[in-house]
This record gives structure tokens, sequence and C-alpha cells, in this order.
């Protein structure tokens, strides 16, 4: 009978230390699990702090692009007229003979001259000149004046006249097809034979 007592004892004693296994076992995997709901938490919040920012930066992508289109869509004002520079041809004092030798000089014209293909001295302004005079629209002036520049370029050393040709014809081009005056077309070509006196200097 003492027997079958320690063999009831001993397997309860068994019984209890393996309870006693699984109870801290289960509360180990319990902490874990706590552990584990503690750092999925801690993710969905920087899943939500990181789709915060993303929605702050469309928005303010969104404002930016709106600004940008608000900019473009803004209407260039065309460029502020080429200031006149007058070219007053010198008077030619003519000689005339009298009867005590001396010379009387002549009245020089009063009217200005207009410009034309005669008072340009290089090719290329020459023949710009010409066409110019030829033409009637401020674009298809302007148009002239574009296509010119290439040639310009290649035959002079860097001026700032390159800036000032392609800033003119841009603007002349955007006045479109009415007729350009012709006191506006003379006071372009005055402009055009400066152009070409300060690039042969």
């Amino acid at each position: 009978m003492q027997n079958e007592d320690d063999i009831f004892l001993k397997t309860f004693t068994q019984m209890n230390n393996l309870l006693k296994t699984i109870q801290l076992t289960l509360d180990s995997l319990k902490k874990t699990a706590e552990i584990i709901q503690l750092s999925i938490d801690g993710l969905g919040t920087g899943l939500t702090d990181l789709n915060n920012n993303i929605v702050d930066l469309k928005q303010n992508l969104e404002v930016f692009t709106s600004k940008f289109e608000t900019l473009s869509s803004t209407k260039i004002s065309p460029p502020e007229k080429v200031q006149k520079k007058q070219t007053k041809p010198k008077p030619q004092k003519v000689k005339a003979e009298t009867g005590k030798g001396t010379a009387i000089p002549e009245k020089a014209p009063t009217q200005d001259v207009k410009p034309s293909t005669s008072a340009a001295q290089h090719p290329i302004f020459i023949d710009l000149v010409k066409k110019i005079n030829e033409a009637t629209s401020y674009k298809e002036i302007g148009t002239l004046l574009i296509d010119s520049l290439d040639q310009i370029e290649s035959n002079f050393s860097f001026s700032r006249v390159f800036y000032e040709i392609r800033r003119v014809g841009n603007g002349l081009i955007r006045k479109g097809e009415k007729d350009m005056p012709p006191n506006d077309k003379m006071e372009l070509i005055e402009t055009i034979l400066d152009w070409e006196g300060r690039l042969v200097e």
C-alpha cells in the first residue's frame, strides 16, 4: 500500500510541475503576444504618420502646380518700343565758285532721309533691310529678324546685339498680322543700322 501512495504522490508531483511549466510557457507566450501587439500598434502609428506626410506632400504639390499653371498662363507683355536713335545725315557742303574765289556752303536738306538698303554696309544687313522694306505685317518683319539671327551670329563676334535682335523680333511676332506703320518701320531700320555699326566696330 505504501508503494501505491508513493507512486501516486510522485505522479501528482510530476503533474503539478508539468502544469507549472505549462503556466510559465503560457505566461511567456502572453508577454510575447503583448510585445507583438505593441509592435503592430507602433507600426500602425508609423504608417499613419507616413500617410499623413504623403497627404501633406500631395497637397503642397497641388498648390505649387496650381501656382505654376497660373504663372505660365499669364501673358507676357510685348517688349518696350525700341528707342529711336537719330542718324541725321551729315550736311554736304558744295563749293560754288564766285567771282572772288570764295566758297558758299549749300544748305543741308531740312527733311530726314529715309533709311534704305544703301545705308547698310554688310551684305547680311543690306539684304535684311531690303526684305523689311518689302514686308508689311509685324509678324512677317519679326520673322525676318529671327531668321537672320543665325547668319548674323555666325559672321560676327558675340555681342549683346544678338539678344536685342531676338527680343525685338519676338516682340514683333507677338503683334500678329497687323500692318506695321511706315514710321515704326523707319525706326526699326534705323535700329538695324545701329546694330550693324556696333557689330562692325
